[in-house]
């Protein structure tokens, strides 16, 4: 008696993802990773999640960029130098863009310093992204034009008001800081940039570092003497 044959089960239709070429899926890997920094801690922003959104194979990551921490250094880096280059010098200026809260900068601002601290902590040298902040802090400094202060006072009021809103990008939910208060930090860093004078006076910005030390020395040595 014949037995009767079985019947293959028909097989479960995968969806394949298209091929791209090196170029074309490094630029949808970062332009995905971007995204998504933007949107959620970097630590979240996982392998599978990336190549999910730009529709690659996971393997992608490691072939074209050696692991994810590097293809996160690319897209932040990538991202931020383009929004940060969009602003033209004839147009307002990069520091009054930051502070008129343009919404797309201070998000990839943010961004940008969550996801540094994030990759310092994994173990990448703080010297990957040195020439990219050397680059901002300089445009900033140029397009500061107060002529009543020295360099040296320009300088440390770009740096200082700097620190300042890249610290405010990174413990904004840790300090529960009220859109007012926001609001008056950013009025306070426009104020500066604007002025200067009597700070740079009262801590000696103006006269050079010798003469500044020896001046200190004897405010100290006057305080100490009453």
């Amino acid at each position: 008696m014949a037995t009767a044959s079985k019947k293959s089960s028909p097989r479960a239709s995968t969806s394949k993802k298209p091929r791209y070429s090196q170029a074309e899926a490094s630029v949808r890997m970062m332009t995905a990773t971007s995204h998504l920094l933007i949107q959620l801690p970097p630590a979240e922003v996982t392998v599978q999640r990336i190549c999910d959104k730009a529709g690659v194979h996971t393997d992608y990551v490691v072939r074209y960029f050696g692991s994810r921490e590097e293809l996160l250094c690319q897209s932040i880096e990538a991202a931020f130098l383009g929004i940060f280059l969009k602003t033209e010098s004839n147009e307002t200026s990069r520091l009054q863009v930051i502070l008129d809260d343009d919404v797309d900068v201070m998000q990839m601002a943010r961004a940008r310093i969550r996801t540094i601290a994030y990759l310092l902590g994994c173990g990448v040298s703080p010297v990957r992204f040195r020439s990219s902040q050397k680059m901002l802090l300089e445009s900033v400094v140029a397009q500061s034009l107060n002529p009543n202060v020295a360099d040296r006072t320009r300088i440390n009021l770009v740096l200082i008001g700097t620190l300042v809103v890249q610290a405010m990008g990174t413990f904004d939910e840790v300090n529960d800081m009220s859109e007012q208060q926001k609001q008056d930090v950013l009025a306070y860093l426009r104020y500066m940039s604007q002025s200067g004078e009597t700070v740079q006076s009262a801590l000696g910005w103006d006269v050079p570092a010798a003469t500044a030390r020896a001046k200190s020395q004897t405010r100290v040595a006057a305080a100490t003497a009453k």
